[in-house]
C-alpha cells in the first residue's frame, strides 16, 4: 500500500481523522495525499475568481496547519489543490499516482444522531472504484488482528480484490473469518467461490438472511472482528444502500473500522 488519500473537511472530527490516517499510513509505509473535501467553486467573473483563489489559499493553509500538528511520525504528505469537485479530484489523482486507499470519517457536516455515513464518505464509496477505509470517530488506529469479510458470493471478474485482501493479511498477520450470506437472490453463495480467497480464511461461515448486513449482525459478536470488510457490488445490497450518498444508522452501523472494496 503506497498511496493513501485523505479528504479533509471542516468538521470537529477533521483532526482526529487526519491523525488516524497518518498512523495508518505510517503502519503501511505509505504516502498521504491531502485534499480539501469542500473545494471552492470557480465562476466566470474575475471578482469571483479572486474570491475563489483566496478561499483556496485559506483552505490550503488550514490543511497544512492540521497536517503539521497531527503527523508526529513524519509520514510523507502532499497537499493537493482541488480545481473541481472532490470525486473528480480523487479520480484525477488516482489516474496520476494510483491510489490504494481512501481514508474517511463516517460523518462530516451531515452529522446527525441518525446518520452513520455522511455524504462525503457515501459519495466516495458510491462514485469511485478505490477501496474506502471508514475510520470510527474518536478511536485511534490499531493494526487489525481479526477481520470479518462478509459477502454474498466469492467470485470476481478481476483479481484485484483478492490480491488486496491477501496483501492486507500478509502485512497485519491477522486472522480472517469469511462469512457467506445466502440471500433469496443467490441460493448458493459458495458457487464459483475464489479458491485463493477461501484458502485465506481462518474459518468459513454461512448464514441465510435477506441482506448481507443482517448476516453480519447475526455473526458479528461471535466473530469479534476489529475490522469489517464488505464489497460494494453493482445492484447488490450495498449499491442500493448508498444510492442517496448517505447511510442511516437504522440501515447500517458499525463500531469498528469498515473497509469497503469494489470488485
Amino acid at each position: 500500500m503506497k498511496n493513501i488519500a485523505i479528504p479533509i473537511g471542516i468538521s470537529d472530527f477533521a483532526a482526529h481523522t487526519l491523525r488516524y490516517g497518518f498512523d495508518l499510513a505510517h503502519y503501511f509505509g505509505a504516502t498521504v495525499y491531502l485534499i480539501d473535501a469542500y473545494p471552492p467553486r470557480s465562476t466566470g467573473s474575475s471578482h469571483m475568481q479572486n474570491i475563489h483563489a483566496l478561499a483556496e489559499e485559506k483552505n490550503v493553509d488550514r490543511i497544512k496547519t492540521l497536517a503539521q500538528s497531527n503527523n508526529p511520525q513524519a509520514v510523507p504528505v502532499k497537499i493537493l489543490r482541488s480545481q473541481q469537485d472532490l470525486v473528480g479530484s480523487i479520480k484525477n489523482l488516482n489516474a496520476q499516482v494510483g491510489l490504494d486507499l481512501i481514508v474517511v470519517a463516517p460523518l462530516n457536516n451531515d452529522m446527525h444522531e441518525k446518520v452513520f455515513l455522511g455524504r462525503i464518505a457515501g459519495s466516495l464509496i458510491k462514485r469511485t472504484d478505490i477501496p474506502v477505509w471508514v475510520a470510527p470517530l474518536e478511536q485511534a488506529f490499531i493494526p487489525t488482528t481479526k477481520m470479518l469479510l462478509a459477502l454474498k458470493h466469492g467470485s470476481f471478474a478481476q483479481a484485484h480484490p483478492v490480491s488486496f485482501i491477501q496483501k492486507l493479511l500478509q502485512k497485519t498477520q491477522a486472522a480472517m473469518d469469511l462469512l457467506f450470506v445466502q440471500t433469496p437472490s443467490l441460493p448458493d453463495p459458495h458457487e464459483h467461490a475464489d479458491a485463493a480467497l477461501m484458502a485465506m480464511a481462518q474459518q468459513t461461515l454461512q448464514t441465510k438472511n435477506a441482506t448481507v448486513y443482517q448476516g453480519v449482525l447475526e455473526h458479528f459478536q461471535a466473530s469479534q472482528p476489529d475490522l469489517l470488510v464488505v464489497f460494494k457490488r453493482e445492484r447488490g445490497f450495498f449499491e442500493k444502500l448508498w444510492e442517496p450518498d448517505m447511510v442511516l444508522k437504522k440501515d447500517f452501523y458499525c463500531t469498528v473500522p469498515l473497509l469497503v472494496l469494489k470488485p
